[in-house]
């Protein structure tokens, strides 16, 4: 009997497959990092092809870390980063490049809809705030300047939906990544009387069948079983956003908890009793049910900003052997704490308040060195990270616990400051693919093998517990304080720094 369950999570950076025992206990993971394109500013884009041939590549490598084989996975399940847009045409193949969350180019056609009040009416009727990275203005932006793509594609879809294509031939789109997508209404179907009214009534021809989450999608193809090392006939369900699937992977499966997630975005999530749609949160989702509703409060500005500082600036001199995230927790435990700060404003992709914004070193003097500016930046992104937090709060109770995951996570110092920026004790769970493992556990509970996802995900084990240090915590009061006040008095220029 087939035992194991694979997780496949294509991430904002990386492109994971993780296999987990009938326990939930991750055992083989295999990671691929396709690269990040921007042809132009504000453009974030990612080759289709080159991220499926990376799954290709994972799968087995994850498969030999475990010690399995092919054989003994029972089931597949899927996720990936939410928004963005993935276009094909009718026998699956791209159309142009993937889109991800964090690309701006729409952010004029945003700023249109607002003045002319359809940003009201978008959060209406999805639970969504409105923002650039979202399929809607995107597939404005492109009938606007290459309306040949669409003229060639057939579908619409999101990461991971193209992923299951690739891997069951089945051309669907998945109930909970369309909703934080806003491209599923309150009701749980298409929204397309919105599309209407945003000027996209053509692009409605796009909108694939809708699968709930909870299905069994289709089974590995022939091909794909070549492409990947599965097995051919293996199981694969329709899968869900990633934003579910890290809540059920860090066992944060109650109200009682809330999860941080300091990736490419950093993310706050709680589960509500009922839809919040009066723009309180960023997103307001639906649930793995109907009747299931998922708050999430975030923005593209968390720990892929030291990644963007290690590639612009360490590695051009240090070369690719150095460890150079050790060396950057180094240089932040090294720095005083004390002494005039420096500040970090992690908007490298716009805030998602203000598009305009942009990464920013603020406070530099001679007396500062290179391991201020990291503290600067590890600082900053807990702030970001704080700032959201205090929105996702305004609509529940604070938290009796957090899970945290992530890039941040990883590391004792960024742990330490997440901790006493946000004011909370800190639960890591252990393990590392938070995303493929709730695309597992919900792969599992699908096919039976639990008896729901929130079961499957009961028994998490927690690594670490971080709490935050009380002097840690007055001192970065304080210059959080200051940060808020440097974000406020800068959002009036950004539009003169951007281009």
């Amino acid at each position: 009997m087939a035992d194991f369950f694979l997780g496949i999570d294509a991430g904002g950076t990386a492109v994971k497959a993780a296999v987990f025992s009938a326990s939930g206990e991750e055992v083989g993971v295999a990671a691929r990092t396709p690269r990040f394109l921007s042809p132009h500013a504000g453009h974030a884009e990612r080759d289709p092809e080159e991220m499926w041939r990376h799954v290709g590549e994972a799968v087995p490598r994850a498969l030999a870390s475990a010690g399995v084989t092919a054989d003994d996975i029972a089931v597949v399940g899927v996720t990936g980063f939410g928004n963005g847009l993935f276009l094909v045409d009718g026998a699956g193949r791209p159309t142009t490049n993937g889109i991800l969350a964090s690309d701006i180019r729409a952010a004029g056609i945003c700023d249109e809809w607002v003045g002319e009040g359809l940003g009201a009416e978008h959060l209406a009727r999805t639970g969504q705030t409105l923002w650039p990275g979202k399929p809607a203005p995107i597939l404005a932006w492109l009938g606007r300047h290459r309306p040949e793509v669409l003229q060639a594609s057939a579908a619409a879809l999101m990461c991971k939906d193209f992923l299951r294509l690739r891997l069951t031939g089945e051309l669907a789109a998945e109930v909970t990544d369309q909703s934080t997508g806003s491209l599923v209404g309150l009701d749980r179907t298409y929204a397309t009387g919105l599309m209407g009214d945003l000027g996209l009534g053509g692009s409605v021809r796009l909108l694939p069948p809708l699968l709930e989450p909870l299905t069994v999608a289709g089974t590995v193809t022939a091909k794909a079983a070549a492409e990947t090392g599965l097995r051919a006939g293996t199981p694969v369900t329709a899968g869900c956003c990633d934003n579910l699937a890290v809540m059920y992977g860090t066992g944060a499966v109650d109200e009682d908890r809330i999860v941080v997630m300091s990736g490419t975005w950093g993310l706050h999530q709680a589960f509500l009793p009922a839809p919040v749609t009066d723009g309180s949160v960023l997103i307001c989702s639906h649930g793995l049910q109907p009747g299931e509703w998922l708050a999430i409060e975030g923005s593209p500005t968390s720990a892929s900003s030291l990644e963007w500082f290690i590639e612009a600036f360490l590695k051009p001199v240090a070369g690719d052997a150095a460890d150079l995230h050790g060396f950057c927790n180094r240089l932040v435990a090294e720095a005083p704490e004390d002494g005039p700060p420096v500040y970090f404003l992690p908007f490298l992709n716009g805030a998602i308040d203000n598009s305009a914004a942009r990464g920013s070193f603020l406070g530099f003097s001679s007396w500062h060195r290179l391991g201020h500016a990291v503290r600067a930046l590890y600082e900053g992104v807990a702030f970001e990270h704080r700032r959201h937090l205090e929105r996702l709060l305004s609509v529940r109770e604070p938290p009796v616990a957090v899970r945290f995951a992530g890039g941040a996570a990883k590391s004792k110092a960024w742990s330490e400051i997440f901790a006493a920026s946000l004011g909370l004790t800190l639960e890591v769970p252990a393990g590392s693919e938070f995303g493929a493992r709730g695309a597992a556990l919900v792969a599992g509970a699908v096919i039976g093998r639990f008896a729901s996802p929130a079961a499957a995900a009961a028994d998490t084990r927690i690594d670490r517990l971080i709490a935050p240090d009380p002097v840690l915590r007055a001192k970065l009061d304080r210059r959080y304080a200051a940060y808020r006040t440097l974000i406020d008095t800068l959002a009036p220029a950004w539009k003169e720094v951007a281009p």
